[in-house]
């Protein structure tokens, strides 16, 4: 799939408004700001377990994906006591960073937003390309993390439950 720059009015605001309504179907709140915050990922944030996003500052679509990923993979009594960076606001145990990469694979694939919205050129400190060259070839890494949120049905289990194998998932946020 071809990238489609951010800077396009038409398609961010159609990603956008899918995205938005994705997560609020799924209990993660989000909201537009523009105040200039420091965060994590530039131009979205953690608060409250739930999600402010400033479009002027945000790099790409997949960030906001991300976030929301740290938030689904979260147990859900945790969930709204995440702020900004999940290492220091819950501490080492909750970030699930290759779960919250996975998760974010999953939404973009369900929401039809191409993968290059994910992995941009900066994304994970230079990696993006060689990340986006396995999940484009179905190395799913981080995929036995969900399988063992219990977000994503394991191999054995999918013709027993009568579900398809990722990205289908089971459920979006953890129990």
């Amino acid at each position: 799939m071809e990238a489609v720059p951010l800077e396009s009015v038409e398609t961010k605001t159609n990603y956008l408004e899918s995205v938005f309504h994705f997560l609020r179907e799924l209990g993660i709140g989000c909201c537009i700001s523009e105040e200039n915050f420091d965060s994590f990922l530039q131009g979205v944030r953690i608060e409250n377990g739930g999600l402010k996003i400033n479009l002027k500052n945000l790099l790409c679509i997949g960030d906001i994906l991300h976030e929301a990923g740290h938030l689904a993979c979260l147990p859900s009594d945790l969930r709204a006591k995440a702020n900004d960076n999940i290492e220091t606001s819950l501490g080492p145990d909750h970030t699930y960073e290759l779960g919250a990469i996975m998760w974010s694979v999953a939404a973009a694939m369900h929401l039809r937003i191409p993968l290059t919205e994910i992995f941009h050129k900066d994304a994970y400190r230079g990696d993006g390309q060689w990340l986006l060259e396995q999940y484009s070839t179905n190395n799913y890494l981080g995929l036995n993390l969900l399988q063992w949120m219990g977000l994503v049905a394991y191999d054995n289990e999918v013709d027993g439950i009568n579900m398809l194998p990722f990205p289908a998932m089971l459920r979006w946020t953890r129990l």
